[in-house]
């Protein structure tokens, strides 16, 4: 990238940002097939009183009063079949499918952005061939048509200078379009425009 240009611009681009977005709900993904494969543990509690009226009923039965269980549930699939680490293993491999998309299309907004810059570069760099070439060709027209009001020269030679200035006015719109088109590819490849900020 050019001196100046932030790397941080390319992230606004669609293509890294759709990118970075399935990244982000991959390792998501992974972090929800790695919780599947722990057990779970669940502690349970109740509390509660015995009822006196039914100790009366029955008097072989002790523990009149308050009483309290606790308890412990392990919970964990043992006969799965390795079906929790396969969704683990699927899971891990599209994350690194989706790590390898992110990296080429950072590498790809790479290149958009240099080819780009590239293009704005080699097109500035012709502006000043392509203005003195219109130039000419406009004082070559005035002065066909001053030899030829003058009588120095023939009707010919003007038409031959008007032909020759409308080809190099035509070629100059190309070149200004170019420049222009050239410009959209850069603010595409950088994901929108920019603006240099001011110097203190």
């Amino acid at each position: 990238m050019a001196p100046g240009l932030p790397m941080a611009l390319i992230t606004r681009r669609p293509d890294v940002s759709l990118a970075e977005a399935n990244l982000r709900a991959a390792d998501a993904d992974l972090v929800a097939a790695r919780a599947a494969l722990l057990p779970s543990l669940t502690l349970t509690a109740a509390a509660g009183l015995q009822n006196p009226a039914m100790n009366a009923a029955v008097i072989a039965l002790s523990g009149t009063g308050p009483g309290l269980n606790l308890g412990a549930g392990l919970v964990q699939t043992i006969f799965d079949g390795g079906r929790l680490r396969a969704v683990r293993d699927e899971t891990r491999a599209r994350d690194a499918e989706l790590l390898a998309a992110y990296r080429g299309a950072i590498l790809a907004a790479l290149v958009d952005v240099e080819n780009a810059l590239t293009g704005v570069q080699d097109l500035d760099a012709q502006r000043a061939f392509q203005e003195a070439a219109l130039a000419q060709s406009e004082q070559a027209f005035a002065g066909a048509q001053a030899r030829y009001r003058a009588g120095a020269g023939d009707y010919l030679t003007v038409l031959e200078a008007q032909r020759s200035l409308y080809a190099v006015r035509d070629q100059y719109r190309q070149y200004r379009l170019a420049r222009l088109q050239s410009r959209v590819a850069l603010c595409k490849a950088l994901g929108g425009g920019w603006t240099r900020p001011e110097q203190d």
